[in-house]
């Protein structure tokens, strides 16, 4: 038999008895039910990373959120106050550093929280992201916007990963940015 995880049973029920806005017996005894239903019929993969287990990473990582969420914030509002309705946007297209999916995931909502850029589209099979930006005038802003994507996913790797995996993601974002710094000397020749 599946071994069913009490923490997720316990969440599940209670996503349904707010779902429902009632604490009365019967809707909490059906959601137990259906908990148990979808644990058992829709098992979730085991993913062997604990987010829990660097409590320091996450931390920075969380504090790296809310600096950002400030930053991108200030600086929309003074582009908007600039240019007005002429505020330019831009498609970025960023390599996808990890093979994981939650990883993945995990970190194009974080850099989607932010005002003025969200993933548009995550392409799986050639491993990018297309970041959809705004306030950008030139190609240095694209550029700017570029590394600042991948720095992002080595944050997350970084505070989810095991010390290997961060090692990894970091020399493949340092590969990334010397393929984009190569891209853009041959462009301005």
């Amino acid at each position: 038999m599946r071994r069913i995880s009490p923490s997720l049973l316990v969440w599940l029920v209670l996503v349904w008895l707010m779902l429902w806005g009632t604490l009365d017996l019967s809707t909490a005894i059906f959601g137990v039910l259906l908990a148990f239903a979808v644990l058992l019929f829709f098992p979730l993969p085991v993913h062997r990373w604990n987010i829990f287990g660097h409590p320091l990473r996450l931390l920075s990582l969380a504090l790296y959120v809310v600096w950002d969420l400030v930053l991108s914030a200030v600086r929309l509002a003074f582009d908007e106050f600039r240019h007005g309705s002429k505020v330019k946007a831009a498609i970025v297209a960023v390599p996808v550093l990890s093979d994981v999916d939650h990883v993945i995931a995990s970190a194009a909502n974080v850099l989607s929280l932010g005002p003025g850029r969200f993933v548009l589209q995550i392409d799986r099979t050639n491993r990018i992201w297309y970041v959809y930006a705004l306030g950008v005038h030139s190609r240095v802003s694209c550029d700017k916007i570029h590394d600042d994507a991948l720095d992002l996913q080595v944050k997350v790797m970084h505070a989810y990963g095991s010390a290997e995996e961060a090692r990894t993601a970091r020399s493949r974002a340092e590969e990334a940015k010397q393929r984009r710094r190569a891209r853009t000397r041959m462009e301005s020749r």
